[in-house]
Order: structure tokens, then sequence, then C-alpha cells
């Protein structure tokens, strides 16, 4: 019985350490894809055309870098 419990720990354990991995990756770097794609939409609807992808890349990095100034501390 002990080693069911202590085996069930370990799964728990290692289920934490799993969704704070994936949710580290997805809130330093899903954020800032999602804000670059907003903004590139957005600025293909009003017709900036390549000039949105340049939009796109510096959305993204300037958002990239906010996220993980905000998760420094």
């Amino acid at each position: 019985m002990s080693d069911d419990a202590s085996e069930r720990l370990m799964d728990a354990e290692e289920h934490r350490r799993s969704y704070n991995t994936i949710m580290g990756f997805s809130t330093k770097y899903g954020v800032s894809a999602a804000l670059a794609l907003a903004m590139f939409f957005t600025q293909l609807t009003l017709g900036a055309g390549f000039a949105s992808v340049i939009w796109a890349i510096a959305v993204f990095f300037g958002s990239l870098f906010v996220v993980k100034a905000f998760f420094s501390h």
C-alpha cells in the first residue's frame, strides 16, 4: 500500500514539473506570438503590406522583452 502512495506522489511531482514547464514556455513565447499575430493581421487589414511583417517582428520582440522582464522577479 505504501508503494502505491509513493508512486502516486512521484507521479504528482512529475505532473507538476511538466505543468510548470509548459505554462512557463507558453507564457513567455505564447503571449508574444499571439500579440505579434494580432499586430500582423491588424496591419494587413489596414493595408500596410510588407510593413505588417516588420510590425509583427517588432511587437514579438518587444513583448518578449516585457514578458521576460515581468517574470524575472
